[in-house]
């Protein structure tokens, strides 16, 4: 292996550590329990969430993922008791593996949220996921969006919550727009792959 790759791969292996713990150090400060044994319990089940994705985007033999195999394995779990209620629709994305990692962890609790609080408490309520890659200034981009109807009216928080913060450490490059319609949470996601994938974001 040459200079030049090994420090090619010693980059990529340091940007991936990067976004992981930033993620991880989300779930502990954003985490709610009333007590520690109910914290620890959480905690866990997220970690283990995010190592679960990790092995299973590790496992691709491709050096990329496929945004609709992602999807269709992060929300799996959500979709055999929803029948029929969550959606997929987008062209073929394929994605480098730490974008697929912070993806999944975005995705895992938007669904579990809906599962719990939105669209997926209610037997009307659906969600639907529609991806494209449009024209952007910046690069090459992905836009995203996460769309859900028929479950429990919606009101904005009165803070800044979990969802909100995990994105932002998750994915720094993506621009976020989290709409809190009553009839259902609507959250779209521009991600500038270039930045996405090098590492590159903007200041100020």
């Amino acid at each position: 292996m040459s200079g030049d790759t090994l420090e090619l791969v010693v980059r990529e292996l340091q940007h991936r550590m990067r976004n992981l713990l930033s993620v991880v150090l989300c779930f502990v400060d954003t985490t709610d329990a009333n007590t520690a044994s109910e914290l620890r319990l959480a905690l866990s089940a997220r970690i283990a969430a995010l190592s679960n994705a990790y092995r299973m985007i590790e496992g691709v033999k491709e050096r990329q993922v496929l945004l609709a195999w992602l999807l269709e394995r992060t929300l799996r779990p959500h979709a055999m008791s929803h029948h029929h209620r969550i959606l997929l629709s987008g062209p073929d994305v394929r994605l480098e593996p730490h974008i697929a990692l912070s993806l999944h962890v975005i995705f895992h609790e938007l669904a579990t949220n809906a599962s719990k609080h939105g669209a997926l408490t209610s037997a009307a309520g659906a969600v639907e996921i529609s991806w494209d890659s449009p024209l952007h200034l910046a690069g090459p981009a992905l836009a995203i969006e996460w769309r859900e109807r028929g479950g429990p009216d919606v009101r904005k928080p009165s803070r800044t919550g979990f969802g909100t913060k995990l994105i932002e450490r998750a994915l720094p490059s993506a621009e976020v727009d989290l709409d809190f319609a009553p009839d259902g949470l609507v959250c779209r996601l521009l991600i500038n792959l270039e930045q996405a994938t090098t590492g590159r974001h903007g200041v100020g």
